[in-house]
C-alpha cells in the first residue's frame, strides 16, 4: 500500500517535480555562466535531454500507478483532465 501511495504522489505532483529539477538547472547554469561557461552551454542541452525523459517518466509513472492498484485492488481516483469510469 505504501509504494502505491509514493508512485500516486509522484505520478500526480509529477509536473511540480519536473519545474524543481528544472529551475535547479537553470539557477546552476546561471551561476556557471560567469565562472565556467561550457557548463552553462551544457546545461541548455541537459535541460532539453530532462524534458524529453520526462515524457517517458511520466508514462511509465501511470503504468506502475495503474498496474499496482489494480495488483492491490484500489480503485483510482480520476486525475485532472481526466474522464471518470463508468456510465
Amino acid at each position: 500500500m505504501w509504494l502505491w501511495r509514493l508512485v500516486h504522489g509522484l505520478r500526480v505532483n509529477f509536473p511540480f517535480l519536473l519545474l524543481g529539477v528544472l529551475i535547479l538547472e537553470g539557477v546552476v547554469a546561471l551561476l556557471s555562466m560567469f565562472t565556467f561557461p561550457p557548463l552553462a552551454l551544457a546545461l541548455v542541452f541537459v535541460g532539453l535531454g530532462t524534458l524529453a525523459l520526462s515524457i517517458v517518466a511520466r508514462g511509465m509513472l501511470a503504468v506502475a500507478d495503474t498496474s499496482l492498484a489494480r495488483f492491490l485492488g484500489i480503485e483510482i481516483p480520476p486525475t485532472e483532465g481526466e474522464e471518470p469510469e463508468g456510465p
